[in-house]
């Protein structure tokens, strides 16, 4: 069983078509739900971060065109899908020569030091009335929200998360600040990934006990305290 309440599952790597999804559980299949709401079928995606390619390859399966930018091309696996090296000097706008219909950036904003400048180059690349689906770890769910009270520190932005490049926690509230100050017209935000309340998956004392702790909480806490990350679609307007 696993869903927001329950979880009796230990999470394990998830794949697609052979490519490591460098994602939460579920996140890839949530995220590709949300284009498929909000995005039509056949519009050209620029993919930011796309990785190794596993959700561009995901998306082009379900009918969409896309383009993908990151920084290592050394590290692209699928052969059909465009490329483009992302200069982090020039930044997204010196790297792509295109306007795109949307744009996805899945786990990526954590990793950069400016977050305000990322989502001003993602805007200025889209066609008004574009669309971006971002996702960015929760740093104020019930589960952050305690780990902070006990060690001063967000879920998912420990020393060990350094290692693999989470340096800036950014919240659900200062993602709104800054996108409406550049013009973007939030949708939606959603919870994504899986964090349940009660953990199951092991049985060792520790975990039981602290099953208590997060079912005593979790009523008490308010906002955005659901998911193990966030998604967020936000819209250009029209002009």
């Amino acid at each position: 069983m696993r869903n927001w309440l329950i979880n009796t599952r230990k999470k394990q790597l998830e794949y697609y078509k052979g490519m490591l999804i460098r994602a939460d559980t579920g996140v890839h299949e949530q995220a590709a739900a949300l284009f498929q709401e909000y995005v039509p079928v056949g519009a050209r995606v620029l993919d930011v971060g796309a990785g190794a390619g596993a959700f561009s390859q995901r998306l082009v399966d379900i009918g969409y065109s896309v383009t993908a930018l990151d920084l290592d091309p050394e590290k692209w696996l699928p052969r059909d899908i465009p490329f483009l090296r992302l200069d982090i000097d020039a930044g997204i706008t010196g790297s792509v020569n295109a306007t795109f219909d949307a744009t996805c950036c899945l786990e990526v904003i954590e990793h950069v030091e400016n977050a305000w400048n990322l989502l001003r180059e993602i805007y200025a690349v889209l066609k008004p009335g574009g669309r971006l689906i971002l996702s960015t770890p929760n740093t104020t769910s019930f589960l952050s929200r305690l780990i902070f009270l006990r060690t001063g520190q967000f879920h998912q932005f420990d020393e060990t998360d350094l290692a693999y490049g989470h340096i800036n926690p950014v919240t659900a509230y200062e993602i709104k600040v800054i996108a409406r100050r550049i013009g973007w017209r939030i949708l939606e935000i959603r919870p994504g990934g899986y964090l349940p309340v009660l953990d199951f998956s092991s049985l060792n004392p520790k975990r039981m006990a602290a099953n208590i702790v997060r079912a005593l909480i979790y009523p008490f806490t308010k906002g955005e305290k659901r998911g193990w990350c966030l998604f967020f679609v936000m819209e250009k307007p029209e002009k």
